[in-house]
C-alpha cells in the first residue's frame, strides 16, 4: 500500500511538466501564483492528459509514465518558447488552504479503502482502465460491440486513459488507490473556483462556500464509485467558471484554458456534449462570436479522433433513442420532471441547487447583476432539459435509467450551482456591483 501511495503521489507530479506546458501556451501562467498555481497546473496537466492520451492509444502507444513525460516534456518546451509568464497572479491564503485540506483529507482516508463495487464502473470504466495498464491493443479490446465487458464501448476513453497512467505509477491495478484520482480533481474544481471568483468573492464566504461543496455527500458519495459524473462535473464546471470569467474580463487567456478543461470533458463522458451545446448557447449572449468561434472549432477538433475510431469500427450502440421516441413519451414528462426535482432537493444535495436559484431569480427580478443571474438560470434550465430529454428518449425506458442513474447524472448542475452559491449568495445579499479591486487582499 505505501509504495503504491507514493507511485501514485509520483504520477502526479508525473502530470506538472504538462500542466506547467498548458498553462503557459494559453498564458495563464501568471494568473495564478504560489500554491494556487502548482495545484491548477497539476489539474490542467490531469484535463490534458485527458484529451491528449486517447489519440495516441489509436496509434498504438500505451498510456504509460515515459509517453506521459514526454508529452509533457514537449508542452513545457513550447510552452517555454511561445507562452507568456506575465500576469498579476492570484493567490490562496493558509485558511483557506487549510480548510480546503480538512474534507478533502477526509474523502482520501475513505478512498484508499473503498473497493471497486459497482458493476457499471468495473464493466464501462475501470475494465477499459485496466485492459490500457496491461499493454492490451485497443482494437482487440474495444472495436468490437460486445454484450460482455467492456460495455459502453462507444464511449470516449480519455478517462481510463488517465487511469492507466496512475495505475502504472501505482505499479499495479490497485483501484482503491486510484480513488485518490477523483479526490484530486475535486480538490482541482476547488482551487480553479478560487481563482475564478476570487476577484468578485471575499474570502471569508468564498472559503465557506468551497468547503460546502467539498462537504456535499452527493459530491464525495459519487466520487469514490468509479463512475465518470464526478470528473466529468469538476472538468465542466471548471470550463464554465474559466469562459465565463472570459466574458467577465476580456482576457483571452482564460478562454483559452477553459478550453483545455472543455475538451478534456468531452474526452470524458458523452453527455458532456449536451453540456457544452448548452454552455454555448449562453456564452454567445456575450456576443464575442470570433474568438468564441475559434475556441469551439479548436475544442471540436479534438474531439475528432474518437469520432473516426468510433466511426471505422462501428462503435455505435444506442442508449438515446429518436425524436420520435421522446414525442411518443411526453406523457411521462411529469413525472420525470418530479423526480429530477425530488432529487434535487434531498439532503446530499444540500439544496444547492434551489438555494442557487434562489438567489439568480433575486438577481435578476431586482435588476443589478440581472446578466449573472440570468445567464446562471439558462445554463441551469438547459443542461437540465437535456437531461430530461435524455431520459425520455432513452432505450432502456425511462424510469428505469431515472431509479439507475438519475442521482449521479445531476453532478454537474449540481457542482455548477455549489460553486456558483458563494457569488450569487454574496451578491444577492449586497444589493450592488463592487469592483474586483475593492475585494483584493
Amino acid at each position: 500500500m505505501t509504495a503504491g501511495l507514493f507511485g501514485f503521489a509520483g504520477a502526479l507530479l508525473g502530470l506538472l511538466p504538462l500542466g506547467i506546458g498548458v498553462l503557459l501556451l494559453t498564458r495563464t501562467w501568471g494568473r495564478f501564483a504560489g500554491g494556487l498555481r502548482i495545484g491548477i497546473a497539476i489539474f490542467a496537466g490531469a484535463a490534458a492528459a485527458t484529451a491528449l492520451l486517447p489519440p495516441l492509444v489509436y496509434m498504438g502507444l500505451s498510456p504509460t509514465i515515459p509517453v506521459v513525460l514526454v508529452t509533457g516534456a514537449l508542452a513545457l518546451v513550447a510552452g517555454l518558447r511561445f507562452g507568456s509568464r506575465s500576469g498579476n497572479g492570484e493567490r490562496i491564503g493558509a485558511l483557506p488552504t487549510l480548510a480546503f485540506a480538512l474534507p478533502l483529507g477526509l474523502l482520501a482516508a475513505r478512498a484508499v479503502v473503498k473497493p471497486l463495487d459497482g458493476y457499471d464502473a468495473f464493466s464501462t470504466w475501470s475494465i477499459k482502465a485496466r485492459f490500457l495498464y496491461h499493454g492490451v491493443r485497443f482494437s482487440e479490446a474495444f472495436a468490437a460491440p460486445s454484450l460482455v465487458p467492456p460495455l459502453s464501448r462507444q464511449f470516449p476513453i480519455g478517462l481510463p486513459s488517465l487511469e492507466a497512467y496512475f495505475l502504472h505509477g501505482i505499479g499495479s491495478a490497485n483501484f482503491r488507490i486510484l480513488n485518490l484520482l477523483f479526490v484530486v480533481l475535486l480538490a482541482g474544481l476547488a482551487l480553479v473556483a478560487w481563482a475564478c471568483l476570487r476577484p468578485w468573492v471575499s474570502p471569508l464566504p468564498l472559503t465557506a462556500g468551497l468547503v460546502l461543496l467539498l462537504l456535499m455527500p452527493a459530491a464525495r458519495d459519487q466520487a469514490l464509485t468509479a463512475y465518470a459524473d464526478v470528473p466529468l462535473a469538476c472538468l465542466w464546471v471548471s470550463a464554465v467558471l474559466l469562459v465565463g470569467l472570459w466574458l467577465a474580463r476580456g482576457e483571452p487567456a482564460h478562454l483559452a484554458l477553459g478550453s483545455v478543461f472543455a475538451a478534456a470533458a468531452l474526452a470524458t463522458k458523452r453527455d458532456a456534449l449536451a453540456l457544452c451545446v448548452a454552455f454555448l448557447l449562453v456564452a454567445l449572449l456575450g456576443r464575442r462570436f470570433k474568438p468564441l468561434a475559434a475556441a469551439t472549432l479548436a475544442v471540436a477538433l479534438t474531439t475528432l479522433p474518437w469520432r473516426i475510431f468510433s466511426a471505422v469500427n462501428d462503435l455505435h450502440d444506442k442508449d438515446v433513442g429518436s425524436v420520435s421516441q421522446i414525442a411518443n413519451r411526453a406523457g411521462d414528462l411529469p413525472d420525470v420532471l418530479d423526480r429530477l426535482g425530488g432529487f434535487l432537493v434531498e439532503q446530499p444535495y444540500l439544496g444547492a441547487v434551489p438555494l442557487a436559484a434562489f438567489a439568480a431569480a433575486i438577481l435578476l427580478l431586482r435588476g443589478e447583476d440581472r446578466r449573472l443571474g440570468g445567464a446562471f438560470l439558462l445554463l441551469l434550465g438547459l443542461s437540465l432539459g437535456a437531461l430530461v430529454l435524455v431520459y425520455l428518449s432513452g432505450t432502456a425506458g425511462t424510469f428505469y435509467l431515472l431509479r439507475s442513474s438519475g442521482r449521479r447524472t445531476l453532478l454537474p448542475a449540481t457542482l455548477l450551482a455549489a460553486t456558483l452559491l458563494p457569488l450569487l449568495v454574496t451578491r444577492a445579499i449586497e444589493g450592488r456591483r463592487r469592483s474586483p479591486s475593492s475585494l483584493r487582499r
